[in-house]
């Protein structure tokens, strides 16, 4: 029988971290992935009337509303997480310095403004990504997301203790 051992965290919230987090909430989400979908399909099926309207009539016969719909898609596929999270982190860093332990009763958060304690049934799966833990709520469509840095941890070690500290206790998604 293994013995449960907290886990300590302590960072300041990145851009870059909530964008990997985000990233990955977004990719294992049924909501992100169709939004995703729908987003290239709505580029491609522009990009190729444009193509076909300037191979049939020329580049003139292309308007301005035409090239903005464009355009405006391409940005949103490119910059919607990004621009969330540089959203999310205004409001990271109002919080101040993180500070989270893990153990076996549940995850709490303390800030220099708030104080949060989550238990263990509210979060069903865990993504493990290169900079980032991310804890998906088992609900349908995984929008509770929680971000755990990499950065925060005091010693390499303590990323496998964290790792088998949240998967023993995940709820079944």
């Amino acid at each position: 029988m293994t013995v449960d051992v907290s886990v300590q965290l302590t960072y300041t919230v990145t851009w870059r971290g909530i964008s990997d987090g985000l990233k990955i909430q977004m990719r294992h989400s049924p909501v992100g992935r169709w939004c995703h979908r729908i987003m290239w399909v709505l580029g491609a099926f522009l990009a190729f009337a444009i193509a076909a309207t300037v191979l049939s009539r020329g580049i003139g016969a292309v308007d301005a509303s035409t090239w903005s719909a464009f355009l405006a898609i391409c940005l949103l596929l490119a910059g919607v997480r990004r621009l969330t999270a540089l959203r999310v982190l205004g409001y990271a860093r109002h919080l101040g310095e993180h500070r989270v332990t893990v153990d076996a009763s549940g995850i709490r958060t303390v800030t220099e403004r708030h104080t949060q304690e989550t238990g263990r049934q509210f979060y069903g799966r865990c993504i493990e990504g290169r900079r980032v833990f991310v804890l998906l709520t088992p609900d349908a469509s995984r929008t509770g997301v929680m971000i755990l840095p990499k950065h925060g941890l005091k010693a390499p070690q303590d990323s496998d203790r964290l790792r088998e500290l949240i998967t023993s206790h995940l709820t079944t998604a």
